[in-house]
């Protein structure tokens, strides 16, 4: 009796894990260490200071930080939906600190390298930065 409730245990498990299909490489929380801002010089944490981290989970995305660079200061908090097919990334801004983005669909090129995530935008319509 024993062995049918564990080897219904295993098959229970087994079917639960199956359902829940594939993990997203990216899923999970990033924290920031590198940037370069190309349209305004400096890059994080050279010239620039402060914080960001930034969460997936199967379909939603978050991110929180502070920067600081010369006389300027501001927060960077946005979340909303994405997809990931392949290195072709697109974010549904749903809240952004820049009320512009609101609403908007950003284009990334992403790359796993290691424990390391690269994320290159902004990319047009035809994934070319």
């Amino acid at each position: 009796m024993k062995k049918v409730i564990f080897l219904g245990l295993i098959v229970l498990l087994s079917i639960s894990t199956y359902a829940q299909g594939e993990k997203s490489p990216i899923e999970g929380t990033w924290k920031m260490v590198y940037g370069k801002w190309v349209s305004i010089g400096p890059t994080y944490p050279a010239q620039t200071k402060g914080d960001q981290i930034k969460m997936f989970s199967k379909k939603h995305f978050m991110f929180v930080g502070h920067f600081e660079a010369d006389t300027l200061s501001g927060d960077n908090y946005g979340w909303g939906t994405y997809t990931l097919n392949g290195n072709k990334y697109e974010e549904h801004e749903v809240q952004h600190s820049a009320k512009s983005y609101m609403g908007q669909t950003v284009r990334l090129l992403v790359e796993i390298r290691n424990d390391t995530l690269i994320q290159k935008w902004p990319a047009n319509e035809n994934w070319k930065l």
